[in-house]
């Protein structure tokens, strides 16, 4: 030959990505498979998480003649797609191997594809499912790039359609990942928010490098470094030229020197890629067996990268037998990376909680990105029961009217999802791989919710608000353990219904309760649903001009004649100092209708005319006229069996008549025009509705006459004579501030619940019985989303992670049959009942019992009296071995006659060791 030097493959054992890409392409050009596979598998067998490689080794197989060659590329392309659901590549070949196979999850792999290109494909037409999901997500990605871009408008676009994407549950993590970029581009979204959400679709998909990268830089932020770094690790064994971090977070993010710069096999053996002969079709085509024709003093290996340098050409694109373009992503330069990891500060978690709280928005850390779900909870057979199955038809179409206006439908910065759900009815249930539960089963139906929420969880989705539609005749209340020593055999409650565990003091998601009475007749109901929609139905009720006029020259004359005010309350003169106390978060204390004087109008059914002397029934002077408002504030008596409330007067302030006059009754709720879109009672019973029509019941009254919400106890409710407050006052001062913060009512009452546990543990160190009371027997009925007004401050957007690592401890003081008198001193007593006297009245020859609080009565008592148990859930508080504290509560009783109703009313004060009073509360 001259002496003239041919072309030649390097004589070395140094093999680098650049003449591995090279040999490769060459090899499918000739079509010579076998070694391309050959080659594939000894590279891999050096570096098993490069990606790009591994889809050729799979393509190698796909071009095959035969269809059993084809199908080794089955498992390979599964682990791509399951590593990184983004390969636009690897998803649309596997789509081609899974029809080969004929299996019909081709249809989501192509549905992939689809939504990471065009959104749309002929071939999904088949399955709108399918074909629905991926167009929704191709768009939310759109809105993503353009709110990338500075489009800040896109932010809802975006939310919309990952939300109806994720509401399908497509078999594929690729919705969640495009989930998981949206609240990562939420500028008000916290970083742990981010990690929470990351955590769980990462327990969901482990294999998903999307979930493993952003769950490890959260870690990393709060400080978890070893654990972050061990995951970092894993990616990197998974993805090991790391194309899913730069599509993540760019070329040059924090973790890129983890990564390696170069990747190439020097060391020789029997399964280095040189070791496997070159065919000469492949020589050929690259002209290692040609003399040279230019620059025959250069380096061989170097004219062998030029032919197809990722680096100097960008992708190489290889067009396949099978028209599937495969692109061989960029290896990382060998330039020096000066990025480092980032500071490893293990105090960023308190910093973030520290600023929430300055923020007033101390839920901010325990946030997770879920889409929050309205769900509509009832049971079939519980309506049947009570109405009929014809009924339950019609009332099953309003219930699907109101998930349909729910559905999209933005409240507090937030877009809501919703769903009917039958609980004992199998079609709801299945979707979600879950079970029926027996209708009448309170503690059954408590544990489906709680699966429901696992399940919504696997969907990006939480339950954001409960909506239970019935009495307690369709969806049973808990009839929970009393913990205090009263009248009440067990206290009815809603709480176990909002919550995860066990625990019931401290509930996940606000919880709201609708119901028409115990009437046989849904129509009630109907309307109350009706009304329900119209408050969210988009665009509302549309009026000519003419109409529209005369609606604002009404709303003018309301205005501005009438003096309409935002806000009214109530109460028995006898606690007025405490109800000023409350009412002042929403009017002015003055304002406040006091009873006695005011006491409910005469009319042909009046039960208080033997009451009221005939002189003021005659005249208006301290009759009721409820006064129009926004917010109403009830602090009156209520008893078990009567549908009045009661004032009570005060022995510092005699007023003529009786002592209990009836303040209020059903009937002095006159239209929808009249009453509140909110009201909050602490009357006794105030949301005792077992077994009681709308026209027995104020609480109902008001829900049917266009309240939204009602807030109240369903038995004997505690409350404080002056300040500081406790029980039901504290709770009601604190949802009445939260709610002017813009919290929707259901998620006030439970921050509000959250700040008695927080603020009476902060006291005296632990919840007592009537701390527990108050928490489990206040219950809202109406729309837990509902928002009287709109706030003056930023609306408030509703966690979910939420304040269920508040320390919960109880105690018990229920008294036992075995158990000596606890000593009290004569004196004491003395002084006890001459502390009452002063603030109720006839109370000198009440009735007195003893208690001693301990962590447990269990452990005194071989058994409890009069039915009563001491069971306390499981909470996050201390609950080692039982201890006698030295408080005492001394309680006294009397009944008392109002308006030919018995009630007994109660004065329960707490001793300290020394016998001196910490605290007073009274029966409302």
């Amino acid at each position: 030959m001259n002496g003239i030097p041919y072309n030649s493959p390097p004589t070395d054992h140094a093999m680098s990505r650049n003449l591995l890409f090279t040999l490769l392409d060459a090899a499918l050009k000739t079509n010579e498979l076998r070694y391309a596979r050959r080659l594939c598998a000894a590279w891999l067998s050096f570096f098993p998480g490069d990606l790009p490689v591994n889809l050729l080794n799979a393509h190698a197989y796909v071009r095959e003649k035969t269809t059993e060659l084809q199908l080794n590329a089955l498992p390979i392309l599964e682990e791509i797609c399951n590593l990184d659901p983004e390969y636009i590549e690897a998803q649309e070949m596997l789509a081609q191997v899974r029809q080969i196979a004929g299996s019909s999850n081709h249809l989501v792999a192509k549905a992939c594809a689809n939504a990471l290109t065009k959104g749309y494909s002929e071939n999904t037409r088949g399955n709108d499912k399918l074909s629905s999901w991926a167009k929704h997500v191709h768009e939310a990605r759109i809105a993503l790039d353009n709110l990338r871009a500075g489009d800040d408008q896109q932010l809802e676009v975006a939310e919309d359609f990952i939300h109806k994407a994720l509401i399908e549950n497509p078999d594929t993590p690729l919705a969640a990942v495009v989930h998981l970029r949206l609240i990562e581009a939420k500028a008000s979204m916290p970083k742990i928010a981010v990690n929470n959400l990351a955590q769980i679709y990462h327990e969901r998909w482990p294999d998903c490098l999307q979930f493993l990268l952003t769950y490890a830089d959260g870690l990393m932020e709060s400080g978890e470094s070893s654990i972050a770094v061990s995951l970092l690790h894993h990616a990197v064994s998974k993805d090991v030229t790391g194309q899913v971090p730069e599509r993540l977070w760019g070329k040059h993010h924090q973790y890129s020197s983890m990564w390696p710069t170069t990747l190439e096999i020097n060391t020789s053996g029997p399964n280095h890629p040189s070791n496997i002969p070159i065919p000469a079709s492949i020589a050929s085509i690259l002209g290692w067996n040609r003399i040279a024709a230019m620059n025959p003093g250069a380096d061989s290996d170097q004219q062998i990268g030029k032919l197809s340098s990722p680096e100097q050409s960008g992708p190489t694109k290889i067009y396949p037998a099978a028209s599937i373009p495969v692109y061989i992503a960029h290896t990382k330069s060998n330039e020096t990376e000066t990025h480092q990891l980032s500071e490893q500060s293990t105090n960023v978690k308190t910093e973030l909680e520290r600023l929430a709280d300055e923020l007033k928005r101390p839920h901010l850390a325990r946030e997770d990105g879920r889409f929050p779900i309205y769900v509509i909870f009832t049971t079939k057979k519980g309506l049947e029961s009570q109405y009929g199955l014809s009924k339950v038809n019609i009332l099953d179409r309003e219930l699907k009217r109101l998930a349909g206006v729910m559905h999209g439908r933005k409240i507090n910065q937030e877009y809501w999802g919703s769903l009917l759900f039958y609980a004992d009815d199998l079609t709801s249930t299945h979707p979600y791989g879950l079970q029926p539960a027996p209708y009448n089963d309170p503690w059954q139906l408590k544990l489906l919710l709680s699966d429901l929420d696992i399940a919504l969880e696997k969907r990006g989705e939480r339950i954001g608000a409960l909506l239970i539609v019935g009495g307690p005749e369709i969806v049973p209340y808990h009839n929970l353990p009393n913990p205090v020593e009263d009248a009440d055999s067990d206290v009815p409650s809603d709480n176990p219904y909002a919550t995860k565990d066990n625990n019931y003091f401290i509930s996940d998601w606000a919880v709201g309760r609708i119901s028409g009475g115990s009437e046989t007749d849904p129509n009630v109901l109907i309307s109350i649903l009706n009304d329900l929609i119209n408050r969210y139905q988009p665009g509302g009720r549309r009026f000519v001009w003419y109409q529209r006029f005369a609606v604002y020259f009404q709303e003018f004359i309301r205005k501005g004649l009438s003096k309409k005010q935002s806000s009214y309350g109530y109460t028995a003169a006898v606690w007025r100092r405490a109800s000023f106390a409350v009412f002042r978060s929403i009017g002015n204390p003055n304002d406040l209708l006091i009873s006695p004087p005011t006491h409910a109008c005469e009319s042909p059914n009046n039960v208080i005319s033997d009451l009221v002397p005939e002189q003021e029934t005659t005249t208006t002077g301290g009759c009721l006229l409820l006064p129009q408002a926004h917010l109403g504030y009830f602090n009156l008596h209520g008893v078990p069996d009567g549908s009045e409330w009661y004032g009570q007067s005060d022995p510092t302030l005699p007023e003529n008549g009786p002592d209990f006059p009836v303040a209020m009754r059903p009937q002095d709720i006159k239209n929808s025009s009249y009453t509140p879109r909110l009201v909050f009672t602490e009357a006794c019973y105030g949301a005792n509705i077992a077994g009681k029509t709308v026209d027995d019941a104020i609480s109902l009254k008001f829900l049917s006459s266009g309240t939204h919400a009602v807030i109240g106890s369903t038995c004997i409710s505690y409350g404080s004579l002056a300040s500081p407050l406790s029980s039901a006052d504290l709770l009601g001062s604190v949802f009445w501030s939260l709610l002017q913060e813009g919290f929707t009512a259901g998620e006030s009452l439970r921050r509000a619940k959250i700040h008695l546990t927080r603020e009476m543990h902060n006291r005296q160190g632990f919840l007592d019985a009537e701390d527990q009371k108050t928490l489990i027997s206040f219950v809202l009925f109406g729309d837990p989303l509902a928002q009287p007004f709109q706030s003056k401050t930023s609306p408030k957007t509703i966690p979910h992670l939420s304040d269920s690592a508040v320390p919960v401890p109880t105690v018990c003081e229920h008294s036992c049959d075995n158990e000596n008198d606890i000593p009290v001193s004569l004196e004491t007593i003395s002084h006890l009942k001459s502390v009452v006297a002063q603030y109720l009245p006839g109370m000198d020859d009440a009735d007195i019992s003893y208690s001693q609080e301990r962590k447990s009565c269990a452990n005194f008592c071989n058994h409890y009296p009069a039915g009563k148990v001491c069971i306390h859930p499981k909470t996050n508080g201390d609950s080692n071995s039982p201890y006698s504290s030295q408080r005492r509560v001394v309680t006294l009783s009397k009944n008392f006659e109002r308006a030919k109703q018995n009630h007994r009313q109660y004065a329960r004060l707490t001793l300290d060791d020394r016998g001196k009073i910490v605290k007073m509360v009274v029966s409302h």
